[in-house]
């Protein structure tokens, strides 16, 4: 995909001229709707995933599939009626075990 960056680095025009300084925007204006149209007819971006990226993608459907909904359920309910009790030391624990394996 292709940015046009127009105008960049460039000093603004001093003209003291109303209407020189109204078509110099027309001709910018007119050639930056040019330049969109022209990137619009080469869209066609496409994406090609490694093959680490598509077993990642196979074992993230795999990981969907081995969800239990019973629990998943049993769990909703507990939420709803505010009998959900969160273990705080189990937490701290977990989270302390996931920190260390990104330090």
């Amino acid at each position: 995909m292709a940015i046009n960056i127009s105008g960049v680095g460039t000093q603004p025009s001093l003209s003291t001229n109303k209407n020189e300084r109204l078509q110099k925007e027309e001709a910018t204006h007119s050639s930056q709707t040019s330049n969109v149209n022209s990137n619009e007819a080469l869209s066609d971006d496409t994406v090609q995933l490694s093959s680490v990226a598509q077993s990642l993608q196979v074992k993230g459907s795999d990981a969907e599939a081995n969800v239990d909904m019973d629990k998943v359920e049993q769990i909703k309910q507990a939420i709803a009626a505010g009998e959900y009790k969160i273990d705080t030391e189990k937490l701290a624990s977990n989270m302390l075990s996931m920190d260390a394996l990104f330090s």
